[in-house]
Formats: C-alpha cells, structure tokens, sequence
C-alpha cells in the first residue's frame, strides 16, 4: 500500500488518472458483485469459493505485474473485485459455522480477535518491508503478495477437506434465488441484526474517511514528515496489541454489548483533542490513536455479533455476511466523498469534527435503538443460545 501509487505510475506506466479511474471502478464492481458472490459461496460451496477467489485475485496481480499498461485496467479491476467479493465474508462463514459445530462459538471471537492484531503487525510489518523492497524495484512489493496468496491458496487447497456431495433436496435448496430471498428476509426480520451492521458500517466508515485528513493535519500540526511513516506503524503495532488483549474479554461483555460503549468512547475521545487543541501535534496524536484502538477492536467484535444473529440453521450466511459488507461499503464511499466536500468548503479539521461527531451521534442512536424493548425475540437469538 506505501508504494501502490508508485507502481502503477512509474512501473506500470498508468497515468494518475487512469489509476484514479481504476480505483473508482474498483470500488463499483464490488459493490455489484458482494452479494451475488456471497450466494455463489453458499450454493455451490464456501470451500471452492474461497480458493477460486484467491486464484483469480492473484492471477489479476501476475497479469499486472506481466503485462503492465498492455492490459486494460477494467480487466484487472474486473478481477480484483471478483477475486475479492468470492472471498469476502466466505472464510468468516466457514470459520464460524466450524466453532459451532464443535459446541466453541465464544473461541470464535477470541482467534478473531488475535487474528486482528496479527493482520494489524503484519500490516506495520508489511509497509516497512514493502518501501525498503521498493527502493531496489517498485514490482518487488506486488511480487511477494503474489508469491504470499499463492502459497496461501495452496496451504487451503491441502488442508479444507473438499464437502460431500448435496441430496437432489439439498441442491433444490440452495438455488441462488433462495439463497439470496432467505438471505434477506433474516436480515429484515432482525432489528438487532440491521443495527449491528449499520453500527460496524458506520465505525469503519469514520476511521476509513478520517485516514485522508490524517497527513494533512499532521503537516498543520507541524509534525515533520520523515515521521509519518514511524508514527503510523507505531500506533499499528499498538492496535494490534489491543486487539490481542481484547481477545480475553468476558463473553457477555460481548452479548450484551458493552464493546458498544468503548467504541462510542473511544470515538469521543478521537473528537474531544480536535476541539480544544486542534494544532496541537501531541493531541492530534491522542486523536489517530484512538481510531487505533478502535480498529484492535471492531472487526472481532462485530463479527462476533453478526453471525451470533444469524440462525445457526440457516444455509445462507454467507449471503447476509455479504450484505453487511455492502452496507458498510456503501456508507464508506459516502463518508469519504464527504469527507472531500468538507475539506474543500471548510478545512481538513473541521472534517474531521464534522465525520467524527456523526459517527459519535449516529453510534450513539444505535445504542438506544438496539436496547429498546422488544415484545419478541428474535429467532436467531433463541436459536443460538
């Protein structure tokens, strides 16, 4: 990601428009393609998908890597977001669906958990790695990734066994358009299911959009930039010891949503520095470290929840995985064009404010609704417990 831009201009000879153009693109197709991939998943099976997704991502980084500016850019976008969407929520699915067979859903959230924190130190890792391979050759960086997935795809290819063949019942079943219908009338007849995806669309949404104004405001705070690159894997490595330690975190703290007021905390304490001392580099830092600690906890947390509301016999949880990422995609490209419009009306703090005290407010509704009481419970819920 540190030298990505770099790549596609100077090595792959891609103008900064087209690059941009790609992106957007990017964006766009796995929009279209997350649900209907999370259906794929679920009838013809998770295990396949999985694999067929990191094979199709990693051929679109050797064409790239190959063939340069010689081929289209849609084409790879095309097969990023396809690559991608197969994978994305797939793994969680299996990961989850495999805890619970074994009777050990609340160790779900703990190796979530602990999985975090190492994406988080491989990410720190991984930009250090990455700008010192770049100096000898930008296609260093986007050749071992390649080398990584394909080693990956192959450890899963050798150790997920391959599922038994389905009843003429079970294959009627799991048509793609039930898939998809089941899919959404369990997420519409869950409240609670709706707010929790609403609620990690909204959290990953702020920290996503705040990301763009962080070099600036630090530049207006008069933090040097041969710093930047230091701080940034600094507070990484701190998210991902949050995320280890929150991987001990009593279970009902996490069925009854006390997460929900550390993170509705941590946002304030993310906003509170901006106001007061906007220019002060000390607390600007306060502030970024405390998107860090929310990244340490949310995706676990959230993963943990989601699928907790998900009936345990229902085929499809893949698909409503898949629909929850839409939602906080979609949120995401909203918050960061905003995030744009802000800067260019007013300026890269008062944006900042701005995104955070909405998240603030809108997580803040969330927390009331999701508590407010309920004449039913939810068939999920009696399922699960």
């Amino acid at each position: 990601m540190a030298t990505l831009v770099l790549f596609f201009l100077q090595y792959a000879g891609f103008s900064f428009a087209e690059f941009s153009s790609f992106t957007a693109s990017l964006f766009v197709l796995s929009w279209l393609m997350e649900v209907p991939a999370g259906a794929l998943a679920d009838r013809f099976g998770r295990e396949r998908c999985l694999i067929l997704g990191n094979v199709i991502y990693c051929a679109a980084m050797l064409l790239l890597i190959m063939a340069k500016a010689n081929v289209p850019l849609v084409v790879i976008a095309l097969m990023y977001a396809t690559g991608s969407s197969l994978a994305s929520g797939t793994f969680q699915a299996m990961m989850y669906e495999a805890f619970a067979a074994h009777g050990a859903i609340p160790k779900f959230h703990a190796v979530v958990a602990r999985t975090t924190g190492v994406g988080l130190w491989s990410a720190a890792a991984a930009a250090a790695i990455g700008g010192w391979l770049a100096g000898y050759s930008l296609v260093l960086p986007l050749t071992l990734d390649a080398i990584v997935l394909a080693g990956l795809t192959l450890f899963l290819l050798w150790r997920i066994p391959t599922p038994g063949p389905l009843t003429a019942t079970a294959r009627e079943a799991r048509t793609l358009a039930h898939m998809l219908g089941s899919a959404l009338q369990a997420a519409l007849s869950s409240r609670t299911w709706c707010l929790l995806a609403l609620g990690c669309a909204i959290t990953f949404a702020c920290v996503r959009a705040s990301f763009n104004t962080y070099q600036p405001l630090m530049l207006d705070a008069g933090i040097p930039v041969e710093y930047f690159g230091m701080t940034f894997s600094a507070m990484i490595v701190v998210g991902g010891i949050v995320a280890n330690l929150f991987s001990n975190a009593p279970k009902h703290w996490l069925d009854q949503g006390i997460m929900d007021f550390a993170i509705v905390a941590l946002f304030l304490t993310a906003l509170a520095p901006l106001i007061w001392h906007a220019t002060s580099p000390i607390w600007l830092l306060v502030s970024i470290a405390a998107h860090q600690l929310i990244r340490g906890i949310f995706p676990s947390y959230y993963s943990y929840r989601l699928n907790r509301e998900i009936p345990e016999d229902l085929p499809a949880r893949s698909t409503m995985l898949s629909i929850a990422n839409l939602i906080r995609a979609l949120l995401t490209a909203v918050t960061v064009y905003a995030v744009g419009e802000l800067t260019r009306v007013y300026d890269f703090a008062s944006a900042y404010r701005w995104i955070n005290a909405a998240a603030l407010a809108a997580l803040t509704v969330l927390i009331v609704t999701i508590r407010w009481p309920q004449s039913h419970a939810t068939a999920a819920r009696t399922s699960n417990d």
